[in-house]
């Protein structure tokens, strides 16, 4: 069945058609617009409607629905048309539905820079000639002298498998009766459409794009649009999202006959059949002396000589140019080396670009979070330079501690790296919750890999020092635990005092302090003040101290100060100690009595 579809729908029910338009004035008079009515009898007015002269018309009707079903359709068959004068219609029961991609199917899409461009429509021949079938919707507006405004952007093309389709190859499908051609290639991209009565822009500005961009006003005034052209100069998978509507099909006729090639690979060897035989060999060599380069560009990547690996790759593109192999299409297998590449040559805005339009073909089925994640590891292994933005700086250094925590370094490279990734962790704020390389690069346990890192470079005790100040060391830390998570340095031993003194032994020490104080208070020795001493300074908490009222142990020091013939300092700690518990003052007096009786000298 047949599907009409104004400005070449690809499955909605829209008819561009010439006749819907108003006749042309005779050529005796210019029409009161100030046009004049001799376009009919031009060479451009007599081939308005020729779709030999209109072969890439923009889609600028289409709407959603329109858009997604066209899309849904590429994903395994080419789509057929019947394009006829103004009138361009979609046949989409041209396939074979027991068989997908049989009479052909699209490439992955080959990514683009692109850049803003620019179309005005100021009468009827620039209308014809630059969106003809526009004519149905614009060409009464544009007769009546107005005229029209139109911005796109080029993200990136998607190419049929097949360069030919032959009518042969259609008369066996009954659904492709009428058709007379197949969509070739489509653009992806953004644009935007709108009277210039509506737009207020300044000169060499964008009134819907960027560099110069309109108010939100202007943006309004778009009546036709597909995509968002904002969006198309974003840095990462997810922001340019909005910029891979199909704008433009490029249409070509269907050939008479039947596949020449076809043909030829099943008859004997005639001229033409050895000619085949002749091309598929061609396509299946590679030039010796480009591979040799592709070989070099691997070994100077691998040694990290980026600059070396670009002039390699470039050496071996100007070789062998095919479009399938050349390391600056994404599409083609050598293009992530190149972008890594340019990323070690100090190019990293560039060598991002590449690496995301590469990981956009590879990864098509994924979400551009998914996307985005890959581009900030493959910059986390191989960016470097002065330049580097905060974002990078983070993910290089992050990947520097790694590397640090794995592999032996020295420790300079260890401390510089700790500083680096600690600077750049606070200048950076993540895209929001799925950021996952920068919110992973936030939470690490920086000192953790930092005391690896450390370990790993022969510096025991300043690992020990970071694993001290760790997430992990600082809660629970101890000789035993470093040299469990530490094997490289399995014989330090921990200081057991200063303020990176082990936990466990100054525990251990303090509780030996404690139990001889106690022991040498019974027998009424005053020494037991000097074991207190020690044991306070095992207690980071002053309140805990036997020097607080509030400590539980500031009975013991009052009676040790007795013992060391300070009465009164010990009375007056005693005294606070039991105003802290709230005890009426008689009972204080009596306690304190009792105290001075038994231990004071």
């Amino acid at each position: 069945m047949y599907r009409s579809l104004i400005a070449f729908t690809a499955l909605g029910s829209l008819i561009v058609a010439c006749g819907s338009m108003p006749s042309i004035p005779a050529a005796k008079e210019s029409r009161a617009s100030g046009q004049s009515s001799l376009m009919e009898n031009t060479v451009a007015g007599q081939n308005k409607c020729n779709p030999k002269s209109a072969d890439r018309p923009f889609i600028i009707e289409w709407d959603a629905t329109d858009l997604s079903q066209f899309e849904s359709v590429t994903t395994s068959d080419i789509v057929f048309v019947r394009y006829e004068g103004c009138e361009l219609r979609v046949i989409d029961s041209c396939r074979n539905d027991s068989v997908t991609g049989a009479l052909g199917a699209y490439k992955t899409v080959d990514w683009t820079s692109g850049s803003v461009e620019k179309m005005d429509i100021s009468n009827e021949g620039e209308l014809y000639a630059k969106l003809p079938l526009g004519a149905a919707t614009l060409g009464g507006r544009v007769s009546a002298g107005e005229q029209f405004h139109m911005e796109y952007f080029v993200s990136g093309v998607r190419t049929a498998t097949r360069p030919a389709v032959y009518r042969a190859d259609l008369d066996t499908i009954a659904g492709c009766k009428g058709a007379t051609h197949f969509v070739y290639a489509y653009q992806l991209g953004a644009f935007a459409l709108g009277s210039k009565k509506n737009i207020n822009a300044e000169a060499n500005a964008t009134v819907w794009g960027f560099g110069g961009g309109g108010s939100s006003k202007q943006s309004n005034a778009a009546e036709k649009r597909a995509g968002v052209l904002e969006s198309c100069r974003g840095e990462s998978a997810k922001e340019t999202q909005t910029c891979k509507a199909p704008i433009r099909l490029t249409l070509r006729e269907i050939d008479a006959g039947s596949n020449p090639d076809a043909k030829a690979a099943v008859a004997p060897e005639t001229p033409d059949a050895l000619n085949l035989a002749g091309k598929i060999d061609a396509k299946m060599k590679r030039s010796e002396k480009a591979q040799g380069h592709i070989e070099a560009a691997g070994a100077k990547s691998s040694a990290r000589d980026g600059k070396g690996c670009v002039a390699e790759l470039n050496a071996a593109d100007k070789l062998d140019p095919r479009p399938a192999v050349v390391s600056t299409n994404p599409g083609s297998s050598w293009s992530y080396m190149r972008g890594s590449c340019l990323m070690m040559a100090g190019q990293c805005p560039a060598g991002r670009q590449l690496v995301r339009k590469y990981m956009e073909k590879i990864m098509s089925s994924q979400g551009p979070e998914a996307i985005d994640t890959q581009v900030d590891a493959t910059a986390a292994r191989y960016c470097q330079g002065a330049n580097l933005s905060a974002r990078d700086q983070l993910l290089q250094a992050n990947e520097a501690m790694r590397l640090g925590s794995q592999t032996k370094k020295d420790p300079a490279y260890c401390n510089q790296s700790y500083d680096r990734v600690k600077k750049a962790s606070a200048a950076v704020t993540p895209n929001g919750p799925d950021d996952m390389m920068i919110i992973s690069a936030q939470s690490t346990d920086q000192e953790m890999a930092a005391a690896h890192c450390l370990s790993r470079a022969g510096d025991c005790s300043a690992a020990w020092t970071m694993f001290s100040k760790s997430k992990l060391g600082s809660s629970s830390v101890s000789g035993a635990m470093y040299k469990n998570f530490f094997p490289h340095c399995k014989d330090f031993t921990p200081p057991t005092s200063g303020p990176t003194a082990d936990p466990a032994a100054v525990q251990a020490r303090a509780a030996a302090a404690m139990s001889s104080a106690t022991t040498k208070m019974y027998k009424k020795d005053g020494t037991c003040l000097a074991d207190l001493d020690t044991f306070d300074k095992s207690l980071p908490d002053p309140a805990q101290r036997s020097t607080s009222a509030s400590s539980s142990i500031a009975q013991i020091r009052s009676i040790c100060l007795m013992l060391s013939s300070k009465c009164d300092e010990g009375e007056r700690l005693q005294r606070a100690s039991l105003a802290q518990k709230k005890l009426p003052g008689n009972i204080i007096d009596a306690n304190v009595q009792s105290l001075r009786h038994d231990w004071c000298k």
